[in-house]
């Protein structure tokens, strides 16, 4: 997928692989590397927190570009992951479209 006009991969990984572990040293279900441009998801998340660490690390992997501080990063990371399929329902009504949720089109 291209974010930033670059290109980044996302891969399920092993829950004990080494992309999981964040610069902190802390193990994670989900990263995002600004410099291999790879969201590494760990094998063991399932629907629907899925979605949600999909989300929350293509947040960061937008955000990578303004090396925003730790702090500020995860902040907005967790507010674009909880509000983005909101902010998504309200775009598309209003715009007259269809609005899908968890499959379910209307």
């Amino acid at each position: 997928m291209l974010i930033n006009g670059e290109l980044w991969q996302v891969l399920r990984v092993d829950p004990d692989s080494p992309a999981l572990i964040d610069k902190k040293g802390i193990r994670r279900i989900g990263t995002a590397s600004g410099i291999t441009k790879v969201i590494s998801i760990s094998s063991d998340v399932m629907p629907p927190l899925l979605d949600k660490v999909l989300l929350h690390e293509i947040a960061h992997a937008i955000m990578w570009q303004f090396r925003l501080p730790d702090e500020l990063d995860e902040y907005l990371a967790q507010v674009i992951e909880h509000h983005a399929v909101e902010a998504t329902v309200i775009a598309n009504q209003s715009l007259g479209r269809p609005i899908c949720v968890k499959g379910f089109c209307s």
